[in-house]
């Protein structure tokens, strides 16, 4: 009997070229596909997350205006997502957690958030949406009020504003204060510069009523002027030249609307607007300057809309850059295209009151940003994900994909491929933390094993660089005892046949330090577990590691690992007294 012929070869893999020329053609709408196509393998999450990559998907696609991605809002519903998508596909970015921070505005790339306000300091929040870059801005004692809102701009010269993250930016605050039980309320308006780093002249004006800002964020006409909607209806106008204050009323209410139907948005030929729904219809107006300095409001358009059921309520949010608002039906939120007069049903209507859309092209980014330093809430403030209908079949596919990503990491370790273990690790802990919340037991292997891939992953630089010592005493491999989670029982995740090493500065600094911001919520998640005792020493000792490591002053980096290393003693002095029982 003779031997069956030997299997064809395998087809020859595409260039990197022609792979690229692919990727490209993704749909910009659809982000969710380039997230996919991230996962496939290591050549293309590189081709895909590289700055090259996002300048020639940004330019193949100039001459259309970036995507609606979703939105966020303030609408307290623990089983809403922070960020809700209006893609074809699932997608997901990992916003702020609406619980400490309250979406104000989201242009040119960036996001603006306000802290609770019951807290002693309040403190403006940067978010990058798609870099998940964040910075931290202190709000003066003095700015404090029931509901201030704030506008965030690049501040670059010349930008189009289709790729501007990373670069300068300016905020300007926005609040009024009752100086009197008798005397005119003052509003006013105070510009940040990132440049400097501060906060500029403080200018204000005098009026007889006072200006809320919950239910609407802002609108920025040209390069100069900024306009924010109060929820008494008056518009507040802020010159980024000047500093000067003015107001004035929205149109006239001859539709039978009140204050709260009207939002501002762009007019068609790229100053102010504003837009009000009606039963079928959504009525634009447009703010026309007649002589320089009079200006009147015009009925610009009238849009018939094809909605059942079809009594709109108020307009909620207008997407700068995408030229399209939100509107609510009875059951129903609504986006609406304002230039094909396409309505788009995005997802039930929740009683939002506020949306902030987020417009920009999407590309992967290779690392996820967490805010806050050691001596802040140890979870990172991501949000919560517990939806219902639709959404929950959206979260069941998000926890099939993170239990899929988790084994490939799982695998990538063994392989010795660190920058893939830490990537899947990193998409792993999104989907989870907002499915069971940032200190939830479920998550304490995944923030362990991305804590511990991006250890090792420094100290592979580190090793590269040839600044490797003896062993640290009592040093052990990081191995976890985790739940059914974990791919491997005991796998170790220093990989196969990887040396260890002592790291003098040299290494990945940035991994280092967000490799403790994960061990240490670990940390916190077991503590409150009476089991997982060998967790908790293994976590204590990677942190002790993680210690010696970091570029610290001697005296600094001597009480930080004596207070961790008497930690784990104590730990190791628990295990061994229950084992001997």
């Amino acid at each position: 009997m003779e031997a069956p012929p030997p299997p064809p070869p395998p087809p020859p893999a595409l260039p990197d070229d022609v792979v690229e020329e692919i990727l490209l053609r993704l749909p910009p709408d659809d982000p969710a596909c380039l997230f996919r196509a991230s996962l496939v393998c290591k050549a293309w999450r590189s081709a895909v997350s590289h700055p090259h990559f996002r300048r020639r998907f940004i330019g193949l696609h100039r001459h259309r205006a970036p995507p609606v991605l979703g939105f966020l809002h303030n609408w307290k519903d623990e089983r809403l997502p922070d960020f809700v998508p209006t893609t074809a596909s699932p997608f997901s970015l990992a916003a702020p957690d609406r619980r400490f921070w309250r979406p104000l505005d989201c242009r040119h790339g960036r996001a603006l958030f306000l802290s609770d306000d019951r807290q002693e300091t309040q403190e403006l929040l940067l978010w990058e949406p798609i870099t998940g870059a964040r910075q931290g801005i202190p709000v003066p004692s003095a700015f404090r009020c029931d509901w201030p809102t704030a506008a965030v701009f690049c501040a670059a010269d010349g930008c189009d504003h289709r790729d501007c993250a990373g670069g300068p930016f300016g905020v300007v605050f926005v609040f009024t204060l009752d100086i009197s039980p008798n005397a005119d309320v003052v509003t006013s308006a105070c510009l940040y510069s990132s440049e400097t780093g501060t906060w500029g002249k403080l200018n204000s004006r005098e009026y007889e009523f006072s200006m809320d800002f919950e239910h609407h964020s802002s609108v920025l006409v040209g390069r100069s002027l900024l306009y924010f909607l109060s929820d008494g209806g008056m518009i507040l106008e802020y010159n980024l030249g000047s500093g000067e204050l003015a107001v004035f009323r929205p149109p006239p209410d001859d539709y039978g609307s009140d204050n709260h139907r009207f939002n501002l948005m762009l007019a068609e030929d790229g100053g102010l607007g504003v837009a009000e729904a009606i039963d079928f219809q959504l009525i634009l107006w447009k703010r026309e300057v007649s002589d320089g300095t009079n200006a009147r409001w015009v009925l610009s358009r009238i849009v018939d809309l094809d909605i059942d059921p079809c009594t709109l309520v108020p307009v909620l949010g207008f997407a700068e850059g995408a030229n399209a608002v939100f509107v609510k039906t009875v059951g129903s939120l609504f986006m609406i295209e304002l230039q094909s007069e396409q309505a788009k049903r995005v997802c039930h209507n929740h009683g939002f009151c506020n949306l902030i859309p987020v417009v920009s092209f999407y590309t992967p980014h290779s690392r996820l940003q967490v805010p806050g330093g050691e001596h802040q809430d140890p979870a990172p403030r991501l949000n919560l994900l517990r939806r219902g209908g639709q959404q929950g079949v959206w979260e069941e596919k998000s926890l099939e994909l993170a239990q899929l990503l988790f084994d490939k990491g799982c695998k990538a370790i063994n392989e010795e491929d660190l920058a893939h273990a830490a990537d899947c690790f990193r998409h792993v802990l999104e989907i989870r933390v907002r499915r069971y919340g940032g200190l939830a037991p479920e998550c304490a292997s995944t923030f362990y094993r991305y804590g511990g891939a991006l250890l090792c992953k420094a100290q592979e630089a580190a090793n590269r660089s040839g600044n490797v010592s003896k062993r640290a005493p009592n040093e052990e491999s990081i191995t976890p005892t985790t739940n059914k989670d974990d791919c491997e029982e005991g796998a170790n995740l220093r990989g196969k046949g990887q040396t260890d090493g002592n790291m003098t500065g040299d290494g990945d600094d940035s991994d280092l330090d967000l490799a403790w911001k994960m061990l240490n919520t670990a940390r916190v998640i077991v503590a409150k577990s009476p089991e997982k005792t060998m967790e908790k020493v293994n976590i204590l000792i990677a942190l002790a590691e993680i210690s010696m490591r970091r570029e610290r002053t001697e005296t600094a980096q001597s009480v930080t690992t004596l207070k961790l290393w008497r930690s784990w003693n104590i730990w190791l002095g628990l295990t061994i007294f229950e084992l001997s029982i």
